[in-house]
């Protein structure tokens, strides 16, 4: 069977927050086995104000069942 996989976006500085929640909820719920992954991809990107630049990190969740 093909991997199905879904992106959750979430408030900016909580991606390990809801990860452990997901996996937390898999477990009691008894569907660890059914996810193979959880990661959280991280991109850096240099924003541009005026004269100044900020260097920020912009992430999401991956999940795959």
């Amino acid at each position: 069977m093909a991997k199905q996989w879904y992106v959750i976006h979430t408030m900016s500085g909580f991606e390990e927050k809801v990860k452990s929640s997901i996996q937390e909820r898999a477990k009691t719920k008894g569907l660890e086995d059914k996810i193979s992954r959880i990661l959280i991809p991280t991109e850096k990107i240099i924003e541009v104000k005026g004269k100044k630049r900020k260097n920020q990190k912009r992430s999401f969740i991956l999940v795959i069942f």
